[in-house]
């Protein structure tokens, strides 16, 4: 895989209308191999941005796209090559850069990834180029090089468009396992990829919310009562009830352990309600099979 140059993506300006009551989607969980990470999208600051991303989200564009680019104490960056592949996949037009919104690279923020240079002649910096990919920011120096007009290397900047607000150790653990950077992504690479993309209008503190995703033959059941199911389900209650999972293969399958919020390979497991919402993938392999 082609070793990726440092996007900054940016979406059209339009109204931004994406759930049923009108309210928009301003919390998104990125269900990674590693655990979610809860990010919270500024709408009213980076509109075009956090309208690009969700529109990517809703087509589940993101799902099954790798965290690419890893630098630590840098940024962690993804969005844009298919797991299956490791190549690109075809994105929608470029957007236009937001980076003079006022939010900075700081620590914890969300932005859109760019081109640094372009061919176009009314864009040579790649300002304009933002499509899919965005970046985390893991240190506050980003601002200095990466806000917009810090400096006559770069007034482009890259554009700001939300933060984490749950979920920063995940990113942070993720950083130490590689440097995609320095050493391109390939087949022998720790594969760290986004599972499942979760969208709402806002948090809710007094539930918890655990969704799982089954890959294989198996099922998923859960005491008390409330989940049973051979793909994916969901169950709400109230934060801090006790919740208790068990994995079982179907005849020819066997399990082969959670990722996700939930990791190891006991079949059974019990989840901490009181940390908020969990989204959990069982990995069920057939007999025999080889798995990378």
């Amino acid at each position: 895989m082609r070793k990726p140059s440092f996007l900054l993506l940016v979406p059209a300006l339009a109204f931004f209308n994406h759930t049923v009551s009108g309210a928009p989607f301003n919390i998104v969980e990125l269900q990674t191999t590693q655990g979610t990470v809860t990010l919270q999208l500024d709408h009213g600051k980076a509109p075009i941005s956090s309208k690009n991303f969700i529109d990517y989200a809703q087509s589940g564009f993101y799902k099954n796209t790798l965290i690419h680019r890893v630098i630590k104490g840098f940024v962690a960056q993804g969005g844009g090559f298919d797991k299956a592949t490791g190549l690109q996949k075809q994105t929608h037009a470029p957007i236009i850069n937001e980076a003079s919104n006022g939010l900075s690279n700081v620590r914890g923020t969300i932005a859109m990834a760019r081109l640094s240079n372009s061919s176009d002649p009314k864009d040579p910096q790649g300002a304009n180029t933002a499509t899919s990919q965005f970046f985390i920011n893991l240190a506050d120096k980003n601002k200095t090089f990466l806000d917009y007009q810090v400096n006559k290397n770069n007034p482009a900047g890259y554009a700001v468009f939300g933060k984490v607000i749950k979920g920063m150790a995940v990113v942070d653990g993720i950083s130490n396992l590689a440097n995609f950077n320095d050493n391109a992504y390939n087949a022998l690479s720790e594969v760290i990829s986004i599972d499942n993309v979760y969208l709402s209008a806002a948090l809710n503190d007094a539930l918890a919310v655990t969704r799982i995703t089954v890959i294989g033959q198996g099922k998923v059941i859960s005491k008390p009562a409330g989940i049973a199911c051979g793909s994916a389900c969901t169950k709400s209650q109230a934060r801090g009830a006790a919740l208790k999972l068990t994995a079982t293969p179907a005849k020819g399958f066997y399990f082969n352990g959670w990722r996700g919020d939930c990791q190891g390979f006991a079949s059974t497991i019990n989840i901490n309600t009181k940390k908020g919402n969990h989204n959990c993938t069982a990995l069920f392999y057939k007999v025999g099979a080889t798995t990378q």
